[in-house]
């Protein structure tokens, strides 16, 4: 109970600003898009293969997450997000996608309700990339408390 008391206070005091406002952005998105779904899909009676669509999103998130890495800035009391080059690429790609094309190309495959199955793919995305975020915070607080621990 007191290591997970330790990590919180770590998280809240050294985590940068721009990742708590892109995780909790990214959090409020989910939630905003399953709340979509799920009331269409009691309205709707949606079928089963847009799970489909989920897994589809976790592994764009995962590539994705790959291009994004949080490091211990230069005055070693925060964490930062890094993003590499192709990283901002892909995430103008996928907004196009998310605001432009998506529910075209899934309309071409004759998916009734296209705009929940783009939803299920971006929450997919989203969560895949605040998952890769908090597994990354986690791995430089233990490599903080290992370093302090030594000294």
């Amino acid at each position: 109970m007191i290591k997970l008391k330790k990590r919180k206070q770590f998280h809240q005091k050294h985590t940068d600003k721009k990742i708590k406002l892109k995780g909790i952005a990214y959090i409020f998105l989910i939630l905003l898009m399953f709340v979509t779904v799920i009331h269409d899909s009691f309205v709707h009676e949606l079928p089963f293969y847009y799970i489909l669509l989920v897994i589809g999103g976790l592994l764009v998130g995962r590539f994705v997450a790959l291009t994004q890495k949080v490091m211990i800035g230069k005055d070693e009391k925060t964490l930062t997000l890094k993003v590499k080059p192709i990283g901002m690429v892909i995430t103008i790609l996928l907004l196009m996608l998310r605001y432009f094309a998506g529910k075209m190309i899934l309309e071409e495959f004759n998916l009734l309700w296209a705009m929940d199955g783009v939803y299920l793919f971006f929450i997919g995305v989203y969560f895949a990339k605040v998952k890769n975020m908090l597994k990354q915070i986690d791995e430089q607080f233990y490599v903080y408390l290992f370093d302090h621990k030594k000294s």
